[in-house]
């Protein structure tokens, strides 16, 4: 579906697994680029992480949330930032931690609570992915991709061949 020129995807009742393939296939597609992840705590933000770990060859279980480090880093087939803003008051923190640099390195940057500084992300090309809680074992969510070319479209039709495996 395109709305207002951007392309979004929702998707209904995941469990664990199916969350974590979706993330696989769409880290595995995209090999660098920001990958923005919105939803309450508990939502399952770390859990979309884990599935992104998974599709570039790193283990699920070196992935931990960052909320304390704000940002750990995992090597597999491309670089995988993983920023955690849960904790940071102040824009100018960003700037600290190193954000806009590893911006700019090949990999992926995924961005957990990344609603609270919407500002940061206005020009640059990304993925949004909204993860609501439906139940305890399942997440509605919704993937819009901004100023991106296609990851969305093939990340969608590749999962749901996985899914019928």
């Amino acid at each position: 579906m395109v709305e207002n020129g951007e392309r979004i995807q929702r998707l209904e009742r995941l469990n664990e697994e199916e969350l974590k393939k979706l993330a696989a296939v769409l880290s595995s597609t995209m090999k660098n680029g920001l990958v923005l992840l919105m939803g309450n705590l508990g939502a399952g933000k770390t859990t979309f992480v884990k599935g992104m770990a998974r599709g570039l060859g790193i283990k699920e279980e070196m992935v931990t949330s960052p909320t304390f480090v704000i940002m750990n880093v995992y090597e597999g087939i491309s670089t995988l930032y993983h920023v955690d803003l849960y904790r940071i008051g102040d824009p100018e923190e960003l700037f600290y931690i190193g954000l806009e640099e590893v911006m700019e390195d090949e990999g992926i940057v995924a961005v957990e609570w990344a609603d609270l500084f919407p500002e940061m992300w206005e020009d640059i090309p990304r993925i949004e992915v909204k993860i609501w809680v439906r139940s305890n074992s399942e997440r509605d969510l919704e993937i819009k991709e901004i100023g991106e070319e296609g990851i969305l479209s093939e990340t969608i039709s590749r999962w749901k061949e996985e899914k019928t495996r």
